[in-house]
């Protein structure tokens, strides 16, 4: 992960400035694979009332504010390939002191970074980039979770990084099998941290093993993360 990079007002879209335009697409729109790389995603359309999250003020200007430890979470997020991508992140503060609002940033049910928000040059939104592994064909999602004082999201949009892919793994360092309706993860080094999603990305599991371990699952497709090494895995 990068260090965060802070800069002002003067690079914003005008799309992104008519504050009040908030436009909210259907799912499907979302899920086109280059939907994220072309439009720019309000916090308001995401189901941020589910996580205890609020509209800004009157709601007028399209942020999201958080109650203590609350969250907005961008789902339905998919790339056109396994890479790395910039997110911009617009926002605002409500209230900070001087050593700023902290929010966790969770990528993919897993924690990434503490994101420190200051108040940029200029009226907000001001503009934060931060760079995240993304997979193609998979549901992914950019979780930020508030931890510190009072920031307000306007929403994200993504860029995908050139010469970025993730590197695939010609020998994998843990193996896969499945049968029966069991899917069974060994050659793992000790406290091996194994998470399995749904294909939509929503976690199933969690747990750290040593050597082996074996679990059984509805048949279907699923993301197998392995210290971070994710693969896919069908079960029949």
């Amino acid at each position: 992960m990068k260090k965060n990079v802070l800069f002002g007002l003067a690079v914003l879209a005008c799309s992104v400035a008519a504050q009040a335009q908030n436009t909210c697409y259907t799912d499907a729109e979302a899920s086109a694979p280059d939907f994220w790389t072309t439009h720019f995603y309000f916090a308001t359309c995401t189901d941020y009332v589910g996580t205890n999250s609020k509209l800004f003020e009157d709601g007028s200007t399209g942020y999201v504010d958080f109650n203590g430890g609350s969250s907005v979470d961008f789902t339905n997020i998919y790339v056109p390939s396994d890479a790395e991508y910039t997110v911009m992140l617009r926002y605002g503060i409500g209230w900070a002191d001087e050593s700023g609002a902290t929010l966790t940033l969770n990528v993919n049910g897993d924690f990434v970074d503490q994101l420190v928000l200051f108040p940029g040059e200029g009226e907000k939104p001001w503009a934060m980039e931060f760079d995240v592994e993304l997979y193609g064909d998979y549901n992914n999602t950019i979780q930020l979770v508030e931890v510190k004082d009072w920031p307000i999201i306007l929403g994200i949009q993504l860029t995908p990084k050139v010469g970025s892919e993730i590197k695939k793994i010609d020998t994998p360092s843990y193996q896969l099998v499945s049968s029966n309706g069991k899917l069974t993860v060994s050659n793992l080094e000790n406290n091996s941290r194994i998470r399995i999603y749904s294909i939509d990305g929503k976690l199933i599991q969690s747990v750290v093993a040593a050597n082996s371990f074996q679990t059984s699952l509805v048949p279907g497709v699923y993301v197998v993360k392995v210290n971070g090494e994710a693969r896919k895995a069908i079960v029949k």
